[in-house]
């Protein structure tokens, strides 16, 4: 393959990223100000989602895995825990601290909200075979890993 016929294949690549990236802004303006039924802001759905995964941590690391501030990663916890999603606990390596996790209720919520989301997808994927889904998840997941190791090189190597 020439470098001609490289180039051209990651222009490819890059329209692809355009047209996601422009589809999540979409996204992120129609539900901005959007409050699920059970009155929470959407957006502290992503805190809970990464308390599941995640497991346990302290709100400055819940707010590095999702991508925001301090304060705004602080409103959600505050929220999720009124709700009974999320509980404090003391952080056992530093008492000063305190760890963040999904409680019971936070788990079965998101369960539920996955079963609607894929509820709202099967369709969508009708004509997608098995194989094309697990090959679109492992090379996503790959350039996913890429594209953040060179933001941190562009950032100064964090």
């Amino acid at each position: 393959m020439t470098d001609e016929e490289r180039a051209e294949r990651i222009e490819g690549i890059v329209g692809v990223i355009a047209e996601l990236t422009r589809l999540k802004e979409r996204h992120a303006v129609m539900t901005r100000h959007a409050v699920a039924p059970d009155g929470v802001e959407l957006a502290a759905y992503t805190a809970l989602f990464a308390l599941v995964k995640g497991g346990p941590m302290r709100s400055s690391a819940l707010a590095e895995q999702i991508h925001t501030d301090p304060s705004t990663a602080s409103r959600y916890v505050t929220t999720l825990t009124n709700l009974g999603y999320a509980e404090r606990t003391a952080d056992p390596s530093d008492r000063r601290a305190a760890l963040v996790s999904a409680t019971e209720a936070g788990e079965a919520k998101v369960a539920f909200i996955r079963e609607q989301r894929n509820e709202k997808l099967r369709p969508l994927m009708e004509e997608w075979t098995d194989e094309e889904i697990d090959q679109f998840v492992v090379l996503g997941n790959r350039a996913l890993l890429q594209f953040e190791q060179a933001l941190k090189l562009m950032r100064g190597g964090e």
